[in-house]
């Protein structure tokens, strides 16, 4: 597989809030690339900006100035409509409180996604995801039924299975205990493997963030320090 192909650019991304001397600079000139396949962990005091530059890469929030490339497209270049299409097919995200319906079981969380897209699901690539996800025996269970390492594995699958450009997490593991969090981490760890998936996980974890190819250090709003563990796929800052 071709592991070093630049999928995600951040050109000079700035946030603002408020005006005057109330004005708040959530982001401050940011700019990294991201290659295919790279798993990436972004840490940094709460306040940093952590979430506002995922919440941008994903197209949920927009930039005061500057600019977001994913696969070649310039994010904030299409309209509202393309925007939320481009946004459900190219952006997986994972919520530290799993977002599930509370009506659908394991299996309908997973797929709803992809059916709200007007696509049909993949049997097979269903079955082997929640294979993987380890939920075969829990596909018909409701969120309520499940455990929380459990629920978050379906969040898990909910992002994969539209195949998205990257997957961004925010917290994933913040409210699990130990054993569960190790297991999410393990799980995304095979998904970026097996699947050669970008991700980008925000996390205050510092076991999670030494199992990710490179870390981004935030400190207001900038970036302090990129590096990589040695872990995999190399960067391209």
């Amino acid at each position: 597989m071709i592991r070093n192909m630049e999928l995600l650019r951040i050109e000079n991304l700035c946030k603002t809030y408020g005006k005057g001397e109330n004005e708040v600079r959530a982001l401050d000139n940011v700019s990294f690339t991201v290659p295919k396949g790279q798993m990436t962990a972004v840490v940094g005091p709460s306040g940093s900006g952590k979430s506002t530059l995922l919440h941008i890469i994903g197209g949920v929030d927009r930039p005061t100035s500057g600019k977001v490339w994913l696969d070649g497209q310039d994010v904030f270049a299409q309209n509202a409509k393309n925007l939320a299409v481009f946004r459900r097919r190219q952006v997986g995200l994972i919520y530290q409180f799993y977002n599930l319906i509370p009506v659908l079981n394991a299996e309908e969380n997973i797929t709803l996604p992809l059916i709200m897209d007007g696509r049909k699901p993949d049997k097979a690539q269903l079955e082997k995801l929640l294979d993987m996800l380890g939920l075969r025996e829990r596909r018909d269970h409701l969120p309520s039924q499940l455990s929380g390492g459990q629920q978050q594995r379906v969040s898990i699958g909910r992002a994969l299975f539209t195949s998205p450009g990257v997957i961004l997490a925010d917290e994933p593991t913040g409210n699990l205990d130990s054993r569960s969090s190790a297991e999410i981490i393990d799980l995304l760890r095979r998904s970026n493997r097996e699947m050669n998936q970008t991700m980008l996980i925000i996390t205050h974890d510092e076991n999670i963030a030494l199992k990710c190819d490179r870390i981004i250090t935030i400190s207001d709003g900038r970036i302090t320090d990129d590096k990589l563990t040695g872990m995999g796929v190399s960067s391209n800052v």
